[in-house]
């Protein structure tokens, strides 16, 4: 894949997003345990963030990233749900650490949000290279 030029859209603590606006792309990077408000707020402005841009494809790294609460995973799922269900988003991809409390919790919102249709196509991965080939990929 080609080098992108990135420009941060959101740099915290704990979530770090980078746009490519040529890729229509963006990279969520995840990080430690956090907080259900700052939690709540980030995927809130990530949302917002894909709509405003016309987002087409991401690729979400929970590697570092700590399982949220049920009642996050929950809040997740059904406020993603209803944003971005008329997004422009075509592909999203997961990568995943070997933690399976944090691929069950990343399941748990896919399975809930997959009750809004949604415009495209998810998948996990545990190698970033293996879901930035799937993400562009012909």
């Amino acid at each position: 894949m080609e080098a992108l030029t990135y420009t941060k859209a959101l740099e915290k603590e704990f979530v770090t997003i980078s746009y490519s606006q040529e890729r229509h792309f963006i990279w969520n990077e995840w990080r430690g345990e956090i907080p259900s408000h700052e939690l709540r707020e980030a995927i809130l402005f990530s949302c917002h963030f894909i709509l405003d841009n016309g987002v087409e494809f991401i690729l979400a790294d929970y590697t570092l990233m700590i399982a949220p609460s049920l009642d996050d995973q929950i809040w997740i799922a059904n406020h993603s749900a209803e944003l971005l269900r008329h997004s422009k988003l075509k592909r999203v991809a997961n990568v995943l650490a070997s933690d399976i409390f944090q691929q069950v919790a990343i399941e748990t919102i896919y399975d809930i949000a997959s009750e809004v249709p949604l415009p495209c196509e998810s998948r996990h991965f545990v190698s970033l290279e293996d879901a930035l080939q799937w993400l562009f990929e012909a």
